[in-house]
């Protein structure tokens, strides 16, 4: 809470990872991240270490894809399927979810308190258009590309751009492990849970919203969610870039309020998933319609979320040390995609 009363998300430094300093530097920026991601699963973080031309250009691209004729964009189309999530997805083909099950009664009322505002399964019709990337070695969830002469360099640019992003996400998960205090063998199994080969990186453009359309009330963005299978993706946690016209909320657990995550040189926005609210809790977030208040035209926005997502088949269990210090273990023994099953026979999530 800011001194002026307002919601205000918190901002980690986490330079000295990025700068290799000292250990008891980067053993006080990782407990910081901890005491922060605590409270609501969600921080910004401010030396990450990404420089601002690679997301300026990351944006210049993303703007050129979506301003493709739409029979352009439709030659790498996403598929009528969970797999591969990957391509083109036209406005309006993703439904929204809440998270619903597998967690604990504390947790579901602490997240109905911000659920509750808005129904998670009301129909709405989503302003927004996407294109899913991934690892060119996953062959499983493999690349879906539009032809070199549609968008040069698009494939070039956005390969190299997923592994950059991946880099910082390793020293954010470092960071985040350090705050664990785990040991060497426990933090060794979380890092071998996350090679960036089934990461995602998902481009998204949300068109303009008239002040006409805002009359309609089946017409929106984003609903309250977590990460988990609302967007095909059950993520460790992930990455939010975004342009200036901002939009994007988090949740706060205490009080029910969500506060803007205003955008801000040099400052990402992460928020914790699903997979790893066993050890943090799994951050609450939604897009609003910014004009919808005062009858205004919303304007176009892009954003960049690049979600961290742990291999499928490997085992995820609670770390010895943790469940001893909690005197009992909490969550059961689980693969990536057993958990991720689970949760999307409760929320389809394409029409």
């Amino acid at each position: 809470m800011g001194s002026n009363g307002v919601l205000r998300i918190p901002i980690v430094d986490l330079s000295a990872f990025t700068n290799n300093d000292d250990p008891e530097s980067c053993q006080a920026a990782a407990k910081a991240l901890a005491e922060k991601v605590h409270i609501n699963g969600s921080v910004g973080i401010s030396g990450h270490g990404l420089a601002s031309k690679v997301l300026e250009e990351a944006f210049a691209v993303t703007k050129k894809l979506f301003d493709l004729l739409y029979e352009d964009k439709m030659k790498a189309p996403h598929p009528d399927a969970m797999v591969p999530n990957r391509g083109y997805s036209d406005i309006g083909r993703e439904k929204g979810a809440a998270k619903t099950a597998l967690e604990t009664d504390d947790e579901a009322k602490k997240d109905n308190r911000l659920l509750g505002r808005v129904n998670p399964y009301l129909q709405l019709t989503r302003l927004k258009e996407s294109y899913e990337i991934g690892s060119e070695q996953n062959s499983v969830q493999y690349n879906i590309w539009l032809p070199e002469d549609v968008l040069p360099n698009f494939r070039q640019f956005t390969t190299k751009f997923f592994w950059e992003l991946h880099k910082t996400a390793s020293m954010i998960l470092e960071a985040l492990i350090m705050g664990l205090d785990l040991t060497e063998e426990e933090a060794a199994t979380i890092r071998a849970l996350h090679t960036g080969h089934d990461n995602q990186l998902r481009l998204l453009h949300y068109p303009s919203i008239s002040a006409e359309m805002l009359k309609n009330e089946t017409v929106g963005r984003l609903q309250a969610h977590t990460d988990w299978s609302n967007l095909t993706v059950n993520s460790l946690f992930t990455l939010l870039f975004q342009d200036s016209n901002s939009g994007l909320e988090f949740g706060d657990r205490e009080t029910g309020d969500f506060a803007s995550a205003m955008p801000k040189e040099g400052v990402l926005y992460m928020n914790i998933g699903d997979m790893l609210d066993r050890v943090y809790p799994s951050g609450l977030h939604r897009v609003v319609v910014s004009g919808k208040a005062n009858g205004e035209e919303t304007p176009a926005r892009y954003s960049i979320p690049y979600f961290v997502t742990p291999t499928p088949d490997d085992v995820i269990a609670p770390s010895p040390s943790l469940v001893a210090r909690q005197a009992k273990q909490i969550y059961e023994v689980v693969t990536f995609n057993s958990y991720s099953e689970q949760m999307f026979q409760r929320t389809n999530v394409f029409e």
